[in-house]
Parts: C-alpha cells; sequence; structure tokens
C-alpha cells in the first residue's frame, strides 16, 4: 500500500479554545483510585478528544508519588530547524492537570484532580487520534520486523512487502516501517547469519500459513 496525503474533515476538527470539551467526564476535584487508574483515564480521555496528553512534572516522597501534572502534547515551546513532523511542534498549549495524592486524611490513597485548565490552542482532532492508533504495528508485527530486520537482514522494501501480505488489513507506511526497523538495527556481529533462529522463524511462519513453502 502506497502512502497518500491524509485529509481530515472540519467536521472532525475540535475548535479552540475548547473550554467546552466534548467528553465532560474530567472535572476539578475527581477522584482516582489509584495512579495507574488516571494514567489510564488520561491517556483514553485525550484521545477521545482529539489531542495525545503527556506527564510532565512529578513530585515524589519516600518513592511514591504525591503530584503529578499532565500536559498536552503540545505543551511549552519549541523551535525547530526542520519543517518537518510539525503535527508534533509545541506551541505553549495551556492544557493543564494537576493532580496529587495527599498525604493526610487520605486512608485510601485515592488521587485527586485539583487545577484543570481545559483549553488548547490548537485544533484538536478525533479522526487523526484515530488515523494514528490504527497504523500503529501490532506487538506480532514488531516481533517479525525485529527478526527479519535482525537477523534475515532484509530492507525496507522486502519488509514491507512480506507485511503487506501477511496483514493485508493493516495499513503500511514507510515512515513508520523505517523508524521500526531503525530500532532493530544489529550493533553486534553476533547478530549475523543466526541460521538456527532463521530456520525456527521460518518452520513458525508455515505453521502459520501453509501456503510457505520453504526450500533447505
Amino acid at each position: 500500500m502506497s502512502d497518500e496525503n491524509i485529509e481530515f474533515s472540519e467536521e472532525n476538527l475540535l475548535p479552540y479554545p475548547s473550554n467546552e470539551v466534548t467528553n465532560s467526564d474530567l472535572f476539578s476535584g475527581k477522584i482516582f483510585s489509584s495512579w495507574e487508574e488516571c494514567d489510564s483515564f488520561f491517556d483514553g480521555w485525550s484521545k477521545k478528544n482529539g489531542f495525545h496528553i503527556k506527564k510532565d512534572r512529578v513530585l515524589r516522597e519516600e518513592g511514591n508519588i504525591r503530584r503529578r501534572t499532565y500536559l498536552c502534547v503540545h505543551g511549552g515551546s519549541y523551535e525547530s530547524k526542520s519543517k518537518k513532523d510539525t503535527s508534533t511542534k509545541k506551541t505553549k498549549c495551556p492544557f493543564l492537570v494537576n493532580v496529587s495524592c495527599p498525604k493526610t486524611k487520605n486512608p485510601s490513597s485515592n488521587v485527586v484532580v485539583n487545577k484543570l485548565i481545559n483549553e488548547h490552542n490548537h485544533s484538536l482532532s478525533v479522526k487523526m487520534i484515530t488515523f494514528e492508533e490504527q497504523k500503529k504495528f501490532t506487538t506480532e508485527m514488531m516481533e517479525d520486523i525485529k527478526f527479519l530486520t535482525s537477523h534475515c537482514k532484509f530492507g525496507a522494501t522486502a519488509q514491507r512487502k512480506f507485511l503487506e501480505g501477511k496483514y493485508s488489513s493493516q495499513p503500511i507506511y514507510s515512515k513508520d516501517l523505517y523508524a521500526a526497523i531503525q530500532k532493530f538495527r544489529p550493533i553486534s556481529k553476533s547478530l549475523l547469519n543466526d541460521a538456527a533462529l532463521m530456520s525456527n522463524w521460518l518452520d513458525h511462519q508455515k505453521e502459520c500459513d501453509s501456503r510457505w513453502v520453504i526450500v533447505r
């Protein structure tokens, strides 16, 4: 599948500033039972509202998290010399959430939202977030890319043909594939020519797909 310019219609863009978000589940005073529940909520909530969230400042006491700040990925400022990757540029977005786990009068160690600035200085796109999630490589795909890169020494073109054949319903974009391949570039000669691992991997592929023909 060749890369295409993706267009996002205005109906999928939320205007800014976004004082009134599409999901009203977030408010000052909201309580979570744990930091894990809090992190999971913000990850899902931000995506449903058309943006990505990131963890910023954190305060720990005796190994326990007491305070944490969440920002929009566009929060802060950054001047890039490149015009590429404009979707991740920082725009000093004001969105901010402060969350704390009080030491006193908190026997259940609940986590509480104590400050919320729910505004953005950029458009929000639910469709863009959905697109990014759908094109992510699955764990199985990453394992294939790792093996094809480290042991088979396949380049991007060969890997793309393989992945498109095995995962026909999954879009494969060159930029994402190149980035994944770079993660598994061999850094040691011990990774080269591992015939045993390659043989096992090929046998596994044949078990999964009887159309495979292996000649030894």
